[in-house]
């Protein structure tokens, strides 16, 4: 029988949330207050009704609210809002270190935004956050696979153009239906020209090929979800060869039924194949979840102890982007801990 879950001594634990959407940190209260800052009709009044607006049934669904925010995110100082929001959210979650994903090309190509104020509103909302709680972040910017490929490219270079000293990576989401129809490998081919690496979606409705296919194909050198793995077990061996990890998200795979219940969520199967998990929200306000809340779910569904939650927090530590100073510095605070 697992024990309770000890909320406040994995709440002290320093620790780095690689999976999150900054567009999909945008709470009920943050969105109200960006709908009157634009004189918008905000899809309900009040923040019990954007709450249930939020509870949504399916993936397209989803969607559909997540692309109404990115169009409620339209100045600098909007993302400056949203980002600073988030990162004093998250450090009361004992987060030291965020990598916010963020929709580059839905901004840049659906909403005919340019990427050098997006990105700068970004940095001066994570600086201010950074200034008061002492958190380290980076920027992975994402490939959004429903948009052409040469869209994308062309959006994903005036990126790479601007200012690439917050970018970690850069990252593919999803849905993904056209990986294998559209040719998207240039795009990260570029990046990493740039020295800058790859991260991808894949297996999240998806099976353990379309993982396959990020490792092999995109260069993926972190998985986002990867939960399809657990299908095949020489995907999961190809994660365990190559010391990729995934960055799973169990509420988000609940919420969004790319598993039917937590019973079936193959977190204790890739553990048990030794598979590197970090655990992330997601879209945490969209799910009704925070960090600390996947925390909960991977101890109760897959029979945790204090060890092997301590285990997560140091592999979402050396797996994050950050510098090996930093890494080896939070890793000392946690094995003190």
């Amino acid at each position: 029988m697992t024990a309770p879950f000890p909320l406040d001594t994995i709440r002290a634990m320093p620790k780095a949330e690689l999976h999150v959407h900054l567009e999909g940190t945008v709470d009920a209260t943050t969105l109200l207050m960006l709908a009157e800052r634009h004189g918008v009709q905000p899809p309900a009044e009040d923040v019990e009704g954007i709450d249930e607006w939020y509870r949504f049934d399916g993936f397209p669904m989803f969607l559909e609210r997540y692309f109404t925010v990115l169009g409620l995110l339209r100045t600098p100082d909007d993302f400056h809002l949203v980002a600073e929001r988030y990162l004093t959210t998250a450090s009361e979650q004992g987060v030291v270190h965020t990598e916010f994903h963020v929709s580059a090309t839905g901004h840049i190509v659906e909403n005919s935004k340019e990427w050098g104020p997006i990105h700068d509103g970004i940095v001066a909302g994570c600086t201010a956050a950074a200034t008061a709680t002492g958190m380290s972040w980076a920027l992975i910017p994402d490939i959004s696979p429903h948009l052409a490929a040469t869209d994308c490219l062309n959006a994903m270079t005036t990126v790479l153009a601007h200012d690439r000293r917050h970018l970690a990576a850069i990252g593919m989401g999803g849905p993904a239906d056209t990986w294998t129809t559209d040719d998207f490998v240039p795009i990260f081919d570029l990046a990493r020209s740039a020295g800058i690496p790859a991260v991808s979606h894949a297996g999240e409705h998806g099976g353990a090929e379309e993982v396959r296919f990020a490792v092999e194909e995109f260069g993926a050198v972190r998985i986002q979800h990867g939960i399809g793995a657990a299908q095949d077990p020489d995907v999961l061996k190809l994660l365990v060869d190559r010391d990729i990890a995934c960055d799973v998200c169990p509420g988000s795979n609940l919420a969004l039924a790319a598993v039917g219940s937590a019973a079936e969520h193959p977190l204790p199967t890739m553990l048990a194949a030794g598979v590197t998990i970090t655990l992330g929200s997601d879209d945490p306000p969209m799910f009704q979840t925070n960090l600390l809340d996947e925390y909960e779910r991977a101890w109760r569904w897959a029979d945790l102890d204090i060890d092997d939650a301590r285990g997560l927090c140091r592999n979402s530590l050396e797996r994050s982007f950050a510098s090996p100073e930093q890494i080896a510095s939070w890793v000392a605070m946690l094995d003190e801990g």
